[in-house]
């Protein structure tokens, strides 16, 4: 699995389906949502894909994702965004 980071804007369109947009992803896709601008996935997908299928549900919201999957991680934040970046990322079915 992939750890990726989705930033966006509020855009001028109605709410952000996110549980919608996750669902979109793959079945073992996760989200960690901080906040109404930022969250952090886990999926099998790469960030171009993440990308391709965020657009669907973006509307006019301008946003960015990457993947931060080695990325190394620090600051103080709840247990939950912890347990939710240290799990296990798994490899996907294929390799």
């Amino acid at each position: 699995m992939n750890r990726q980071i989705l930033v966006f804007d509020e855009g001028d369109d109605a709410e952000l389906n996110l549980q919608g947009f996750v669902d979109s992803l793959d079945a073992g896709a996760r989200i960690y949502a901080m906040g109404g601008r930022v969250c952090f996935l886990t999926t099998a997908l790469n960030a171009f894909d993440v990308s391709d299928r965020f657009t669907k549900f973006a509307g006019s919201r301008l946003f960015f994702v990457a993947d931060i999957t080695e990325s190394p991680s620090a600051g103080r934040m709840f247990g939950s965004f912890w347990d939710f970046m240290k799990s296990p990322a798994l490899p996907n079915a294929a390799e």
